[in-house]
């Protein structure tokens, strides 16, 4: 490696890393380059990536009262 970077991590993250590491057969370091690569390397943004499974349902005009699947979907669309 070129260049070397020292980061602080709550204790509870370090033994997740350690832990994690150790059941896949690679260091502490071998592990985080390739979580910060698959990170940095992505071609999209989180954002974009959200953005493929956000979208509306819209509904035919029929009575809610005769359509309980439809009422339940817009009573649980915290976005009307």
């Amino acid at each position: 490696m070129s260049e070397t970077l020292t980061i602080c991590l709550p204790a509870a993250h370090r033994k997740a890393l350690r832990a994690r590491a150790a059941t896949s057969g690679r260091t502490e370091s071998e592990l985080v380059r390739e979580l910060i690569a698959g990170q940095l390397l992505r071609p999209d943004t989180v954002g974009e990536q959200a953005g493929r499974h956000l979208g509306r349902l819209d509904f035919a005009p029929v009575p809610q009262d005769k359509d309980p699947w439809r009422a339940h979907l817009l009573r649980m669309n915290t976005r009307l």
